[in-house]
């Protein structure tokens, strides 16, 4: 998969799934919406208490899998589908106007034709809204489609420049 169509998916995708570690060990996965801030961040939001947030405390390491157009191909026992896999650091937003940016991000892209609305539920629940930040550290894009196209693997935070056409991956 070219590295514009791994972008791609990371900007259009609705949701992926929050892949932690408990704090007394072995994993959780939350499934979560998200926005991409375009360079190096997914910010997410939740309540302001939960397991989720136990285990960032005690390992704030995380990773985000993002999937979309899946199916399954009986004929080949196989599946088809399009993936970006994040690895990262995810804290707590602390910073009101951090906060309130990547809330009205996330009204932009969730609820694109309700503005006023979102604009209003954000001034409402801002207090009770925790809102995650993920910063990326890496991110792979990979594919595997009806064809017997090879998946290609892109490894660097997704605000780092693309390679030119004399770069080789």
């Amino acid at each position: 998969m070219p590295e514009t169509e791994a972008r791609q998916i990371l900007k259009e995708g609705e949701y992926g799934v929050l892949s932690l570690q408990a704090p007394e060990g072995g994993g959780y996965g939350v499934p979560m919406n998200y926005v991409w801030d375009g360079a190096d961040a997914l910010y997410l939001h939740c309540a302001g208490e939960g397991f989720k947030l136990e285990c960032l405390k005690a390992h704030p390491q995380a990773g985000f899998v993002i999937v979309r157009g899946h199916s399954i191909l009986p004929e080949k026992f196989s599946t088809a589908y399009e993936s970006v896999m994040l690895r990262g650091t995810c804290s707590i937003v602390m910073d009101e106007t951090e906060k309130q940016r990547a809330l009205h991000l996330l009204i932009q892209k969730l609820t694109p034709g309700e503005r006023e609305r979102g604009e209003a539920y954000i001034n409402r629940a801002l207090a009770a809204t925790t809102v995650l930040r993920l910063s990326i550290v890496a991110f792979c894009g990979k594919a595997h489609r009806n064809h017997t196209g090879s998946p290609a693997k892109v490894m660097r935070p997704p605000s780092a420049p693309e390679p030119g056409p004399s770069s080789t991956r």
